[in-house]
């Protein structure tokens, strides 16, 4: 893959002029790597829109991303739509690097960061837009849609058996439709049993003043939420460009959502639109890449509190509480997924292993040494900038 170096995480910077107001448009961008007919199918939902996408901003790690980009440039010409494309290879194989990549390259006010895999329901965007159009003053950082499948099955999930595909909304169908009593019992379960909402998955690391304070209603049909997942996001530009993605991840950047959607708290609400919808079409993970998956997510989250919070002994005392949460958690969610050789327990115990070697690297050097030390866990090897990514 060829692709100029470019420098890392670009600094923040300070807030536009202007940038609260009415949002003008918005941009599709995906960063992808390998999945191209799972790229044109998300692109192909995006077309079809009622309010269609104002740019299309493609990130591409494949080898063969040349041959994805005329494949979309064809069906952009196809639709009739005037939408720009503009498609570039990654500079890195990484997918915080890659999303990045393509806020540096939109023009759009409103980026729609959604992953490869996830298919638009025609009227979301309009719908999203309409919210940040409706909020002039610019109080609104960020929106996720939800999680909800097309009445038609995108193609791409043709090529994944059902018993194959990951459920990802297994928790809120257990909720639905049941008295509340019951629902709060399940809640509760899923919530400090299974660690299963995202607010359960992360450890912050902001003091208070540091957060945005100010007017917090919400629309009718928006919901307040503290995290955003990566294939559900939605956010203003300027926000993206003040918070970048954290640079310091390889591979699948386990947890870089969270991350990134709790600091673009610091700028104003996050929400989810829950009539919003989006089909997340992804396959379950192996068994060897689930017990990897859950250790990079352990070790990521230390990572964050590592390198960001300014009370270290505070939170990483939290962290160590939080991460023997987790690795209780582990063992019921195999049990239930009849995953016998308990891989995410075997993840969870991989993470505590490397735990002390993550907390001896100084501060100062974390940025540049936690990419070789995923890799040294992911591979063995001694360089981050050769894995991938992308959109797992």
């Amino acid at each position: 893959m060829s692709g100029p170096d470019m420098p890392d995480t670009p600094p923040p910077v300070p807030d536009p002029a202007g940038a609260a107001g009415a949002a003008r448009g918005w941009g599709l961008c995906v960063s992808t790597y390998n999945r191209g007919q799972m790229l044109a199918d998300c692109v192909r939902h995006a077309l079809a829109s009622t309010l269609p996408p104002a740019e299309i901003v493609i990130v591409d790690a494949s080898d063969d991303w040349q041959d994805s980009r005329d494949r979309i440039a064809a069906m952009i010409a196809a639709s009739g739509l005037n939408c720009p494309l503009l498609y570039e290879p990654a500079r890195r194989r990484s997918l915080t690097v890659q999303r990045n990549q393509c806020v540096a390259m939109a023009h759009a006010d409103i980026l729609f960061m959604i992953d490869d895999d996830a298919m638009l329901h025609p009227g979301t965007a309009e719908m999203i837009m309409g919210f940040y159009r409706d909020d002039r003053a610019g109080r609104i950082a960020a929106i996720s849609c939800r999680n909800m499948a097309l009445q038609t099955a995108p193609e791409t999930a043709d090529d994944i058996a059902p018993e194959a595909r990951k459920q990802t909304n297994r928790a809120g169908n257990l909720i639905q439709n049941r008295h509340r009593g019951v629902q709060r019992g399940i809640d509760f379960a899923l919530r400090h049993g299974l660690m299963i909402p995202a607010d359960q998955r992360f450890v912050t690391y902001d003091r208070p003043e540091r957060r945005w304070h100010g007017e917090a209603t919400l629309p009718q049909g928006m919901l307040p939420t503290q995290f955003i997942t990566g294939f559900a996001l939605t956010l203003r530009r300027d926000v993206a460009l003040r918070e970048p993605f954290d640079e310091g991840l390889v591979g699948s950047c386990m947890a870089e959502d969270l991350d990134a959607s709790y600091r673009f708290g610091r700028h104003g609400l996050l929400a989810i639109a829950p009539d919003a919808g989006i089909d997340h079409v992804e396959a379950a993970a192996a068994r060897n890449k689930r017990q990897l998956s859950t250790a990079l997510a352990i070790l990521n989250v230390g990572y964050f509190v590592r390198r960001n919070s300014d009370r270290q002994p505070r939170d990483l005392l939290r962290f160590g509480l939080w991460y023997l949460r987790m690795l209780a958690a582990e063992f019921p969610k195999d049990i239930a997924g009849r995953r016998w050789d308990l891989p995410q327990v075997r993840g969870a115990l991989m993470a505590g292993r490397r735990l002390p070697a993550l907390l001896r690297i100084p501060r100062a050097e974390l940025r540049d040494r936690y990419p070789n030390f995923q890799t040294e866990l992911m591979t063995g090897t001694g360089s981050g900038h050769d894995l991938n990514n992308t959109t797992a």
